[in-house]
Formats: C-alpha cells, sequence, structure tokens
C-alpha cells in the first residue's frame, strides 16, 4: 500500500540539480545551486559551524593585536598596569571572543566599582565593545547563512519525455483519435478551471491549496468596458457595447522562462467580445426538412465549399431545464464570414459562444443582453388555489450568441516597442522579422534564429497563444462551465447580475491565462497518464532540436529542493577560510628565527600563563 511519503509532486522528477544561472538577476547574482532537501539542510549546517570556527580563528588574529594595544608605559600607576598585564593574559588564552569578553568583566569588577570609575578609560571601554562585538557579530553571521537560500526556485532540466505533446491525428479521423484529443483538451480545460478556482482572485480562492508552484501565482487582468463593437451594426445593446479583456504586459519571466532579456520581453493577450443580434444570422426560410422546433442559423462559410455553414438548434426544453453551451474557435477571413462580421484587419481569429436555455424560467427580468429575459408568464398556485398568480420570465431570443475577437502580441521595455496585434495561430514568418528584431533595439544587433535564446522563447509562446482561445475555456465542460448554473435550481434561474455575460468571459479569460501558464510548465516532462503511443512531442520532430532545448529553461517552485544563491556560497567560503588561514599567523611568527626576538612577541608568549600570580 502506498503511503504519502511515496508521493512525488509533478516535476520534481524533472528538477536540475546543480549549479545554474537565473537570467533574472545575472551572471553573478543570478548563479544558482539546488540541491535536494536532503542534501542542502547539511550543507547549510555545515556552514553555520564553518562561520562559527571562522569567529573562533578571527579572534586569535584580532587577539595578538589587542594584546600588543594594551601595552604599558612607565608613566602608568601600578594599578593600571597590574589591569594591562591581566587584560593581556585574559586576551592571551581567551580561545573565543565570548570568553575574552566574559574574563575582561572580571578583570574589571576585580578592582572594584569605585576605582573602575575613577581610572576607567577609552581604551578599556573599546576593548569591551570590541570583544562584545566580536562574539555577538559571529553569532549573528552563523544565523545569517541561511539568506543565502534561494527558497524552492529550481529550474527544469532536458528529459527525453519533455516537451509539448499533440495527439497523432489520422486522416480520416477515427473515433481513437478523436477520443484522445478530446481527452487532452478537457484534461487542460479542467487543470486550468481548478487552477483558476484554487489561486486566482477571480476564482474566489481562500488559499487552501498550495499556489506556490508557479513564478507568478496569478496575472491581474484588465476589463475595460463600453468599447466600440468591432462587429458593425450587429452588437447588443449598442455599437459601444463590446468588452476587451486584456492580461497586460506578462513578462517571460513571470511566465517562468528562465531566458535573456526575460524581465524586458513580454506578451500581452487580449480579448474583445460583444453580444450578437443572433436574429440576423439567421436562416429564414429554413433549409428544407427543417421542423417547426428547429431554427437554423450561419455565421461563417464553409473554408472549401464557401457555402454557409448551418448551425441548427432545437427546442429541448421538454427533454431537459437548463442551458446549452457551444463554442467555435476559427481564423478569421473576410470572404468566410458575413459583410456584419467583417474585421479591420485579416491576421486574426475568432471564438463563437452559442448558448440556449431550455425551458429555464427567470424568477426575475434578466437586463443582461446575453442572458436578456422579458418575456413574462404566470402561472397559478398549485398548493395554494385561492393565492394569487405568480410570474416567472423567460428568454428574449432563441439563440443568445458572444463573438470574441482574439489577439495578442509582444512587448519591449528596451525600446518601448510592440508588435502588432496578431491572432492566436500566426507564427513567426520571415515578414515579421525586422518586428520582431526591433522589440531589441539596432543596438544588441540581434537575429531572430532558432539558436537565439530569446528567440526561442518567442516561439514556445507563439505555440502556446494557440492553446488560449476563450472558445477552449469550456472545451469538455459545456453549461456546467456557466457560472450562471450555480443558481440555477430545478430550471428556475435566480437572479443574475446586469453584467453576468461579462463575469463569465470574465472567468473564462483567466482560465485562458492559466493554461498558458500550465502549458508551459507542463512542458519539463511528458504529461501525467498520457500514452506516448498514442500522442507524439512537438519537440522532438526533425527540425526543432533547438526548441527542444527550452525544456531546461522553465523555472517553477519545487517543495523537495532548495536552491542557494552561490555568490552567497562563495562568499562565506572565502570569507571564513581566509579568516582561518591568517589566524595562524601567531603560530607561525614564532617560528621565524628573527622574529622569535621580537619584544611584542616575547611579551605575547610571556603571557601564555592563565594564572593571575605574581601579577
Amino acid at each position: 500500500m502506498s503511503s504519502n511519503q511515496d508521493y512525488v509532486p509533478y516535476g520534481t522528477n524533472a528538477v536540475y540539480t546543480g549549479f545554474w544561472i537565473n537570467q533574472d538577476r545575472g551572471r553573478i547574482l543570478g548563479a544558482t545551486l539546488t540541491l535536494p532537501d536532503k542534501q542542502a539542510v547539511p550543507l547549510l549546517a555545515a556552514l553555520a559551524v564553518l562561520v562559527a570556527l571562522a569567529g573562533n580563528r578571527s579572534w586569535h588574529l584580532c587577539r595578538l593585536t589587542w594584546h600588543r594595544f594594551l601595552r604599558t608605559k612607565e608613566a602608568h600607576t601600578s594599578a593600571i598596569k597590574t589591569r594591562r598585564r591581566k587584560q593581556q593574559v585574559v586576551i592571551r588564552n581567551s580561545e573565543t571572543a565570548g570568553g575574552a569578553t566574559v574574563g575582561l568583566f572580571a578583570v574589571w569588577f576585580d578592582f572594584g566599582i569605585l576605582q573602575i570609575l575613577r581610572e576607567f578609560s577609552l581604551k578599556d571601554i573599546v576593548l569591551g565593545l570590541f570583544t562584545l562585538g566580536h562574539w555577538i557579530s559571529f553569532i549573528a553571521l552563523g544565523v545569517l547563512v541561511s539568506q543565502i537560500v534561494v527558497g524552492n526556485l529550481v529550474v527544469s532540466k532536458v528529459l527525453p519525455t519533455c516537451g509539448l505533446w499533440f495527439p497523432i491525428g489520422s486522416d480520416p479521423p477515427t473515433a481513437e483519435s478523436d477520443a484522445i484529443f478530446n481527452e487532452m483538451k478537457t484534461n487542460e480545460t479542467i487543470n486550468s478551471e481548478n487552477y483558476v478556482r484554487s489561486c486566482y482572485p477571480k476564482g474566489g480562492s481562500q488559499g487552501i491549496i498550495a499556489c506556490d508552484k508557479f513564478i507568478t501565482r496569478s496575472f491581474q487582468q484588465q476589463t475595460i468596458e463600453g468599447q466600440a463593437c468591432p462587429f458593425k451594426g450587429v452588437c447588443l445593446p449598442d455599437a459601444n457595447s463590446a468588452v476587451t479583456f486584456d492580461s497586460g504586459n506578462m513578462t517571460f519571466s513571470e511566465l517562468g522562462l528562465n531566458t535573456k532579456h526575460g524581465k524586458e520581453l513580454s506578451v500581452n493577450r487580449r480579448s474583445t467580445c460583444a453580444v450578437l443580434n443572433s436574429p440576423a444570422f439567421r436562416i429564414n426560410p429554413p433549409p428544407p426538412g427543417t421542423d417547426n422546433n428547429t431554427r437554423v442559423y450561419s455565421f461563417f462559410k464553409d473554408v472549401d465549399t464557401g457555402e454557409n455553414e448551418t448551425i441548427p438548434f432545437n427546442d429541448a426544453s421538454s427533454m431537459s431545464y437548463n442551458y446549452r453551451l457551444l463554442s467555435t474557435f476559427l481564423p478569421y477571413q473576410p470572404e468566410n464570414f458575413p459583410p456584419a462580421l467583417e474585421l479591420e484587419e485579416n491576421n486574426n481569429e475568432v471564438s463563437i459562444f452559442y448558448m440556449q436555455d431550455l425551458g429555464i424560467l427567470f424568477i426575475e427580468p434578466e437586463k443582461d443582453p446575453w442572458f436578456s429575459a422579458n418575456f413574462a408568464h404566470e402561472f397559478p398556485q398549485l398548493t395554494k388555489p385561492g393565492d394569487p398568480v405568480f410570474t416567472r420570465y423567460s428568454a428574449d431570443r432563441w439563440l443568445n450568441v458572444v463573438l470574441c475577437h482574439e489577439q495578442y502580441r509582444f512587448c519591449s521595455t528596451i525600446t518601448d516597442n510592440c508588435t502588432d496585434f496578431r491572432g492566436l495561430l500566426s507564427v513567426n514568418k520571415s515578414s515579421n522579422q525586422e518586428e520582431y528584431n526591433a522589440l531589441l533595439g539596432s543596438g544588441t544587433k540581434p537575429k531572430l534564429t532558432t539558436g537565439s535564446d530569446w528567440a526561442l522563447s518567442i516561439i514556445l509562446l507563439e505555440e502556446f497563444m494557440q492553446k488560449t482561445p476563450l472558445a477552449f475555456s469550456i472545451a469538455g465542460s459545456s453549461d456546467l462551465a456557466l457560472q450562471a448554473n450555480r443558481l440555477l435550481n430545478d430550471g428556475h434561474q435566480s437572479k443574475l447580475s446586469d453584467r453576468q455575460w461579462i463575469l463569465e468571459f470574465e472567468f473564462w479569460f483567466t482560465m485562458a491565462l492559466a493554461r498558458l501558464q500550465l502549458g508551459i510548465f507542463n512542458t519539463i516532462e511528458r504529461p501525467l497518464g498520457l500514452d506516448d503511443t498514442k500522442a507524439f512531442n512537438f519537440f522532438a520532430l526533425e527540425g526543432n532540436e533547438a526548441i527542444y532545448n527550452i525544456c531546461g529553461r522553465i523555472k517553477f517552485n519545487d517543495p523537495n529542493h532548495t536552491s542557494l544563491s552561490t555568490f552567497g556560497l562563495i562568499m562565506i567560503l572565502v570569507f571564513s577560510l581566509s579568516l582561518m588561514l591568517a589566524s595562524f599567523v601567531g603560530i607561525l611568527l614564532p617560528l621565524i628565527p628573527f622574529v622569535k626576538r621580537w619584544r611584542p612577541l616575547l611579551e605575547w608568549e610571556k603571557r601564555r600563563c592563565t594564572r593571575f600570580i605574581g601579577l
């Protein structure tokens, strides 16, 4: 039977142990040593002991200087000479600064309080403060050894199974290939939703689940309302009712990429959404054979035939009382869309959301344009026939539609330049090379090649942007993805917010950002439970050898490893060993023939006695 001790968190086996460079901090301060906890703890303990030993040896070096500093003069009184010689004996024979501090206080109090007050000199004060300060300082340094710990920050290593995995397709698709594809998409949706609910403020996290795996726990996106609708004449309730969801600039570093210029380069994800007047896209009269309970709509054309792609929606309210939610993600080409959905730029993609409420009765009228329900229905009280009737409301439209314009761009704080916004399926082509090079400016003369450190990160992000359409945020969850479902009880919908559709898409946009975070992190090793005979690794394909190295550039936090600052580690070793070597001066000097007759050294040897007899 397995126990909790057998559990290994995902990613632990992909941690690189040894020396590596955290590019965010540069080659010197960013030099890092990562070790398993079982090795890091003894190393820290050994460093603390080393500092303590260095403190002791440092005192051996200092006491020789202080012994010379306490020499007496003929003008001194006999009491001062006696006290100084006793102080020299204490300094000479104390192995630690702490022992010297206690011994010096004992010497001072041997002369009585009144004599101390009369003859206490500045030299006595400096000596006392120095010995006490030396003692306390090295105690503090031993404690501060722990400050070289960077934390649980680690970087991934290149594993044979690391990379970007896709299901093996077939032409035509088979039931098995479709099942694998849907399983992977559903797992991505479930994982991103779980992460958002646990770790993002939009998910209402209570902090019960640890959310410190990623470098950045969550991104604070903006919701900008009152935007001009990109689809002319078909937006509800008016032409300025579109809403933009913007991630802001997410730096490569915040996304966990250990790359040069990681703090200066960023990616900006944006979706502009609007509620559409769905009756404008209804095919009327409907195609032959359409029954009275079905309405047919067309929002785009078939790419191959150029014919209208028809989507039938039937009334299934007699079988269920819930929501039906579907989504489509497709590239935008003007010839494949009706004029009402024309966009200014062709290099874009759109997500279309279709929502149908099947027999749902709203307890109160709903002003939200996507959940609009204002048709009143009166029902008699069945439990109390004599009581007045009660009122419920039904949806204003057979089908409710939201269309989102999906985009992203790259930005650089080095030059304050950004690429143009582009669709999620856009990848780097030769026509964009000058634009990407402009991100770093002409001074650095970068080249966007597969071997370029920052270019590899851009290529990786371009691949993962294809996983972030809002349409994918509901893949495999259908109507359960609606937050409104939480207020649906036995076919009766409680009062919703007047901004309900915005709240729904805010959450799905947050899930898109979580998909990006999870997608990058999941490249460190093969997804759990994935059968590699039914999937292929994009990184391992011929021609992708350079991008394969990205596996070893993902930063994250791992609870089973500890990272130390290499710079701090070297400073401790150099400082401690230097003091320890220098401390042997007192032993080596008497071995030199012409030095051992030096008067201060003779006095030093004379004070070797540990008793005060005869002083």
